[in-house]
């Protein structure tokens, strides 16, 4: 299993942005895996700066410049001149290590010596305004010879003498409309092009590639399924550590309920915080997550809350670092996890690596994920996700039942298996 002397050009559009998302850790485990499987991997990153003097050092210095990187591209005079233009040659930056880099710009520590960063001021932000408004591709030249372009997230980008491989995640946009700001005519255009120009669509789930067909004109062997992987870290977990990093979070050992996730629509929290509500339990909920999209009408109730004794019943946790994730995970009573769609899905993984049973939705790509491993709700009532939760404060050996099988589920999506497929979605083209 080799793709030993494929070179393959990979979107940085998602990781090299600063904050983290779950399309970024797409980004980075592709590039682990590819690097694995020995390809020769590329970068394509869109820094406005960096690649552009003669100075190495300097380039360096400007390419990790993170307030030069803030603004939001091209005002509709250089989308005109884009229009016009069409066509980008990329920079290769060449990295002298000199810059002491963030943490959030791990991904290109990822890369060994030969990996190559291109660089095309601005191309993400162009090629999206450029689709936008004039319904074009942009082009991107690469000084080196190119087998397999590689695009995360569809990108309006061709790159001339490649095989094109595009990871389509989920439809939700078109699906549950009202839960993203996205604008959908925008989206749909996006995808449908993504099809047409792809040699192959990556599918993270089969419940994706079934949307995909049934919006759009391909035929089912263009489309690959690749379930996202999980690293199971449950060996990192120290039992002398797990109560010392509980406390540092004011929790007790199975005295809590857990949620990991971005505090949006789609996620469900309002309902689940309904359930919480009607139960008879001296458990907390904890909510792990940063606030996105209306996130105010998922947990603004909880200000009312808060003045009737629920400030240390229901905990929000904006931010809690990596290595800290894991213990709450091994140390909650269960994971409940009621979002209203999914692409993949990965915390039920996560949760389940860590020994913890999961409470799940019945909806989407969660009963593929977590098959027999998982106590499933109806999404949309908060009755069902109550009794659940009831169920299994009530059956401590259907809690063990959901703890084994949930250990044994995560063993399907080891990286071993995806590397399995993606070799075969590359090689099955060059």
């Amino acid at each position: 299993m080799s793709l030993r002397g494929i070179n393959v050009l990979v979107d940085g559009y998602n990781i090299e942005m600063l904050q983290g998302t779950g399309i970024k850790t797409y980004g980075a485990t592709l590039v682990k895996t590819l690097i694995s499987l020995e390809a020769n991997v590329n970068l394509l990153c869109s820094r406005s700066s960096g690649g552009d003097t003669r100075d190495l050092i300097l380039n360096e210095s400007l390419f990790f410049d993170v307030q030069k990187h803030q603004d939001n591209g091209p005002d509709i005079i250089g989308i005109i001149s884009a229009a016009i233009r069409r066509f980008y040659p990329a920079t290769e930056l060449q990295m002298t290590d000199f810059v002491i880099r963030q943490d959030k710009d791990f991904v290109f520590d990822l890369l060994p010596s030969w990996g190559k960063i291109f660089n095309v001021p601005d191309c993400y932000k162009i090629a999206y305004k450029l689709y936008k408004y004039f319904n074009l591709q942009t082009k991107v030249a690469i000084p080196k010879k190119i087998d397999i372009w590689h695009a995360t997230y569809p990108i309006p980008i061709k790159v001339d003498g490649t095989k094109k491989i595009t990871t389509i995640h989920d439809l939700i946009p078109l699906r549950l409309p009202y839960t993203t700001l996205d604008n959908k005519k925008l989206f749909f255009d996006l995808i449908k092009d993504a099809v047409k120009s792809s040699d192959t669509i990556l599918a993270v789930s089969e419940n994706t590639k079934k949307d995909i067909l049934h919006c759009f004109d391909i035929h089912p062997d263009k489309i690959n399924v690749t379930y996202q992987p999980i690293v199971d870290n449950s060996h990192l977990v120290k039992n002398n550590e797990g109560e010392i990093i509980l406390k540092k979070y004011k929790l007790k050992p199975q005295k809590y309920i857990l949620f990991v996730g971005t505090i949006e629509p789609k996620k469900n929290i309002g309902r689940l915080i309904d359930a919480y509500i009607g139960l008879n339990t001296d458990m907390q909920l904890v909510i792990v997550g940063k606030k996105g999209w209306l996130w105010e009408n998922e947990i603004g109730k909880l200000e009312a809350l808060l003045g009737k004794g629920f400030s240390r019943k229901i905990r929000l946790l904006e931010y809690v670092e990596r290595k800290d994730l894991m213990y709450l995970y091994n140390g909650a009573f269960c994971f409940v996890f009621p979002s209203l769609y999914e692409g993949f899905g990965l915390p039920p993984l996560e949760a389940m690596s860590f020994g913890c049973p999961v409470i799940t939705s019945n909806v989407s790509s969660l009963p593929e994920v977590c098959g027999n491993a998982a106590l499933y709700v109806d999404p949309y009532s908060s009755t069902s996700i109550r009794e659940a939760i009831e169920k299994l404060t009530n059956n401590s050996q259907l809690r063990n039942d959901l703890i084994c099988a949930g250990k044994e589920r995560v063993n399907m999506f080891s990286m071993e298996n995806y590397a399995q497929k993606i070799c075969e979605s590359y090689q099955g083209l060059v």
